[in-house]
């Protein structure tokens, strides 16, 4: 069977959390640019092959996959059999799938509504109150999800600490965890921490420093300088 090939932009979070994992299991795979800000996903060659004109998108042999969340179970199941990221046990996985659905329905959507409205409208135009209201009640909702274990489904390490981080580390570049308000969310800003510290980080802290340049080119604003910082 040949090697993967996947299409990615790593301005974007789901990609990104794709590159984390693949760096992690050490997954040979080729890497296919495709730039969402040129509009290289309307291509005639891309769209025959993703109609939906989104990355990731993952090609395995004959196997075409088209979100992030299943390709991240593609990629674990192929390439990481006897590992604890996609646990074997019936209810711990499912418990993992639920955080990604959570990733993927809420987290995300508010996350990517944010940043969208910014590039189309231009911050100026943003109500940032609002999206910051609707993403703070995300961070309560992960600071009640890790009130239960030491990771997001886990005590351990899984594919849902993967996907979130990526699209968590996004939405701190608007709404920083370790806030004045950090007091509200200590799981979340000790979890935070623990994430940056890994290896396969680096996957998504070098598509972060892409996506704030251009958000904030396309934005005509800056983020707030004590996440630069940290985000750099």
């Amino acid at each position: 069977m040949p090697k993967p090939i996947l299409y990615y932009d790593d301005r974007s979070p789901p990609v990104r959390s794709c590159l984390m994992l693949i760096k992690m299991l050490k997954i040979d795979i080729e890497l296919r640019f495709i730039d969402l800000f040129r509009g290289e996903q309307f291509g005639k060659e891309f769209l025959a092959l993703n109609p939906q004109h989104s990355v990731p998108t993952l090609v395995h042999d004959e196997l075409v996959l088209t979100d992030s969340h299943v390709i991240l179970i593609y990629l674990v199941e192929q390439f990481d059999a006897d590992g604890t990221l996609w646990p074997k046990d019936y209810l711990a996985r499912m418990k993992v799938l639920n955080r990604l659905f959570f990733e993927c329905s809420f987290l995300f959507r508010r996350d990517s509504d944010l940043m969208s409205e910014i590039v189309r409208k231009q911050f100026s135009n943003v109500d940032v109150a609002y999206h910051e209201r609707k993403l703070c009640e995300a961070y309560g909702i992960m600071e009640q999800y890790l009130g239960e274990q030491q990771y997001m489904a886990a005590d351990q390490l899984t594919l849902a600490d993967v996907s979130i981080v990526t699209t968590l580390s996004t939405v701190n570049l608007m709404f920083p965890v370790a806030s004045a308000e950090a007091q509200r969310w200590p799981r979340l800003q000790r979890w935070f921490a623990t994430m940056q510290q890994l290896d396969a980080y680096d996957e998504n802290r070098i598509g972060l420093e892409k996506l704030r340049q251009i958000v904030e080119q396309m934005g005509k604003f800056e983020f707030p300088k004590q996440e630069l910082d940290k985000a750099a």
